[in-house]
């Protein structure tokens, strides 16, 4: 008798088990089923709004959040320069040389840069003749104020200082040029220490751009130029800097009910997918 009690609950049990095993399976094909369609149906609509994306990948990458020291320049930085002066004298020197985090520097003679091929001429000026160039790539280009800027890198990716002024950048040289397309002086600012310390699965490529459609941000006949991963720091103004990976997605469309071109990008954190900076641009600079 207790054993045919026995063998009716372990019966009762595994049909619970076999039940609730089989609504797990059928759920879980239901989800995936919908979230094919609701993909499907996103790019979709994209393509139906006028939307280009180009080839983008669907797939997560591996990244990791990084920290960094801001870089402290001393006197004795400078004078290991050859034909430059400092711009403002450093503070008075005491036993730790009161270092500056912002270096801005006057060459003693102007720089020529070639008009054909200014980009390669200023790349090869701040490779062989700034602090550490060697760690910075050229970002912009802009005819209208005389400036170029280099951004420093990371692994071959940018540090994102865009939207940042020259007080608060951290890794940026800014060369200005007068009207004879020579380099007169610089600014300069740096991270030292960099250290990977967290290892992120990161939002694919396509999803970040399918965000940005879903919330509004992509108006229709847009194209994405670019998306490009680097970092960005919320806080400039620490000495220690955190910085996540972001994905950089740069814009190109046309005002509605006009002719007007417009070009906009947006800082995506690639951990969570969250927008850290929109910035519209002024088309008349030109982006490497």
């Amino acid at each position: 008798m207790e054993w045919n009690k026995t063998k009716t609950i372990f019966i009762l049990a595994f049909l619970v088990l076999d039940i609730f095993l089989g609504f797990q399976y059928f759920e879980k094909r239901s989800t995936d089923h919908f979230a094919i369609i609701e993909k499907t149906d996103t790019l979709e609509e994209m393509k139906e709004d006028g939307i280009k994306y180009g080839n983008l990948s669907d797939e997560a990458k591996i990244g990791y959040r990084i920290t960094a020291e801001k870089k402290q320049y001393t006197k004795k930085d400078v004078d290991g320069l050859a034909d430059q002066k400092a711009k403002s004298t450093f503070p008075p020197k005491t036993d730790k040389d009161n270092p500056v985090t912002l270096l801005e520097m006057t060459f003693n003679k102007p720089v020529a840069l070639p008009k054909k091929d200014t980009k390669t001429a200023a790349t090869n000026l701040v490779n062989q003749r700034l602090l550490d160039g060697k760690n910075y790539k050229l970002w912009s280009m802009d005819e209208e104020t005389g400036k170029i800027v280099f951004f420093q890198t990371y692994k071959g990716k940018y540090i994102f200082q865009e939207g940042l002024d020259d007080t608060e950048t951290i890794g940026k040289i800014t060369l200005n040029l007068n009207d004879q397309n020579e380099v007169v002086s610089y600014q300069q600012s740096m991270v030292t220490s960099i250290n990977e310390v967290r290892k992120e699965t990161l939002v694919p490529a396509l999803e970040t751009v399918k965000d940005l459609y879903t919330q509004n941000m992509l108006s229709p006949y847009t194209t994405v130029k670019k998306v490009e991963l680097g970092y960005y720091t919320q806080y400039p103004g620490a000495s220690t800097q955190v910085m996540v990976p972001v994905w950089r997605v740069e814009l190109a469309g046309v005002v509605a009910g006009s002719k007007k071109k417009t070009e906009e990008e947006f800082l995506i954190n690639a951990i969570d997918g969250s927008t850290l900076d929109h910035i519209e641009k002024d088309d008349k600079s030109s982006m490497e």
